[in-house]
């Protein structure tokens, strides 16, 4: 029986990595040859909303894991001897990790590094993977990254993560083990925490259409920074790739990406096209503001969601993961966009 532990399945990269290794195992293995262990943090209010749909599924069982107890940790190892292990649990709200730095290294490096140790004690032949990020490379000095750019990073998420890359490097290299951890660049879908920039766009823009149509008060979008550019893929199209990684003769880190850039501006105004809401830009740097055509306010700049230290732009070549590992997307900028806008107004409906 194949045994394979996620961590993160709350979250949206962790319960899309349940998904796929259900239809993936179902497909391959049959139902009796594999079980899949959610870890979560045990919390006084539950927080399930992406994993409802698995509550009856008998190839998914969750256990108790806190990433900042080591006990914990390696008492899942022992008792489960995993054969895959996928950390997808991170404090990964990059704007968040300035307020809790301490939380954010601890979460995001120091748990590797007891992940890595219970598995070099207690089940050496589980391979495993942790989520590395594009706020690796940070301060880019070329674009777009591959994965000899160097690490750069400007906030305390980036810097945490370079850490548990070269513990995952050193665990590898020093014992033998099979550990990876792949550069995702920024991912989105329907279950992004809205935190997150471009969740908060496609559902504040549901918002805003409902409230138009309804003809009640306007609620006002206000963002940071809107020139940053990213590299946006599809979350979902990201699984395949992370599960071939595992999966390679030889372990090897690889970039996983668009290969394209977009704007926090092109997004938000992709979203107001999905809509249908016509609108005029008015005034300039921090002063701009967004009108309906009849002169109601639905954006506004907000100096209180620019970062410390920006990081302009990140735009990833994944050349070498379409090459070695025949990985492709699947959903482009504009679908990405259309995709999450409907998903809000269809929950908010």
């Amino acid at each position: 029986m194949k045994k394979i532990i996620v961590t993160g399945v709350t979250g949206q990269d962790g319960s899309h990595m349940v998904d796929y290794l259900l239809e993936l195992f179902q497909k391959d293995f049959g139902k009796k040859d594999f079980m899949i262990y959610g870890a979560v943090r045990r919390l006084s209010v539950k927080n399930h909303e992406n994993i409802l749909h698995l509550e009856n599924e008998p190839r998914f069982q969750l256990i108790n894991m806190d990433l900042n107890d080591a006990h914990s940790i390696r008492d899942a190892v022992i008792d489960i001897q995993p054969d895959y292990f996928i950390n997808f649990a991170a404090q990964s709200f990059v704007a968040g990790s300035w307020d809790y730095p301490i939380q954010t290294w601890d979460t995001d490096a120091d748990s590797v590094l007891h992940m890595l140790e219970s598995i070099r004690r207690f089940c050496p032949s589980c391979r495993f993977y942790n989520a590395g990020s594009s706020e690796e490379f940070g301060d880019v000095i070329r674009t777009p990254q591959d994965e000899a750019h160097p690490l750069r990073p400007q906030s305390p998420y980036g810097a945490a993560k370079c850490a548990a890359r070269h513990i995952v490097r050193v665990y590898r290299e020093s014992y033998g083990l099979y550990a990876v951890q792949g550069w995702l660049f920024n991912h989105e879908g329907t279950r992004r925490g809205l935190d997150f920039v471009t969740r908060k766009i496609s559902n504040g823009v549901a918002k805003i259409k409902h409230a138009i149509e309804s003809n009640k008060e306007i609620p006002v979008l206000s963002l940071g920074n809107l020139e940053a550019k990213r590299d946006w893929t599809d979350a979902e199209d990201f699984m395949s790739g992370v599960w071939i990684m595992m999966n390679q003769k030889n372990p090897k880190n690889y970039v996983l990406a668009s290969g394209e850039m977009h704007t926090v501006r092109e997004f938000l105004n992709e979203t107001l096209k999905c809509a249908n809401i016509d609108f005029v830009s008015k005034g300039d740097g921090e002063e701009e503001k967004y009108y309906t055509k009849d002169g109601g306010l639905i954006f506004e700049i907000n100096p209180k969601f620019y970062r410390p230290a920006e990081v302009y732009k990140l735009c990833g070549d994944s050349s070498l993961a379409e090459k070695e590992m025949g990985w492709k997307r699947n959903t482009n900028f504009l679908g990405l966009v259309e995709k999450m806008y409907k998903n809000d107004y269809a929950l908010l409906s």
